[in-house]
């Protein structure tokens, strides 16, 4: 009988973008305020477990939620975002020649193929190793969505990750395998 679980997944608040090194990077004034704003969605959703990239901007839009629950959040690395390589300047179009060859990646980065499976596999990790109903996981957007796209069997696509907002909550039920947009 499979476990039922209640998976919320947020993608990180607003990234400061001037800053290029993708580890550190933080989140804006307003992106602080939006994290901030994510502790009182949260206060009545019954969460259980916090986990979330190790990536600043990630764990500055888990944060407030994980202290008015009063949780601790546990940093995850196969959570974080894909290693691009480079900076890029111009990402959407990377991002799309992305999606269009899940293999394509440039040098020192990952191709999707590879973020995928490393999603899957930490999800997987995450389920099988707790028994919480109700699960909040921060994370990135193309991490996320690679992520989505699995768990959709290809339904979750490049058009819905560019629909994806920063912060961006999704609601997944393992019992019922549906995965909605709540925001």
């Amino acid at each position: 009988m499979r476990r039922k679980v209640k998976i919320y997944f947020v993608r990180h608040s607003l990234r400061d973008n001037s800053v290029k090194e993708d580890i550190i990077a933080p989140l804006t004034e307003e992106g602080l305020k939006k994290a901030e704003a994510l502790a009182s969605f949260f206060k009545d959703k019954h969460i259980d477990k916090i986990y979330a990239s190790p990536y600043r901007r990630v764990m500055e839009t888990v944060l407030p939620t994980a202290q008015s629950l009063k949780l601790p959040v546990n940093e995850e690395i196969g959570l974080r975002e894909r290693r691009i390589g480079r900076w890029v300047e111009d990402f959407y179009s990377f991002a799309e020649q992305q999606w269009q060859d899940f293999d394509y990646k440039l040098d020192n980065g990952e191709s999707l193929n590879e973020v995928q499976a490393r999603m899957v596999h930490t999800y997987h990790q995450i389920i099988a190793n707790n028994e919480a109903q109700t699960i909040l996981i921060g994370g990135h957007g193309t991490a996320m969505s690679l992520l989505f796209n699995h768990l959709t069997q290809g339904q979750f696509g490049y058009k819905d990750f560019l629909q994806m907002k920063m912060p961006s909550i999704y609601l997944y039920n393992t019992d019922s395998q549906l995965l909605a947009h709540i925001q």
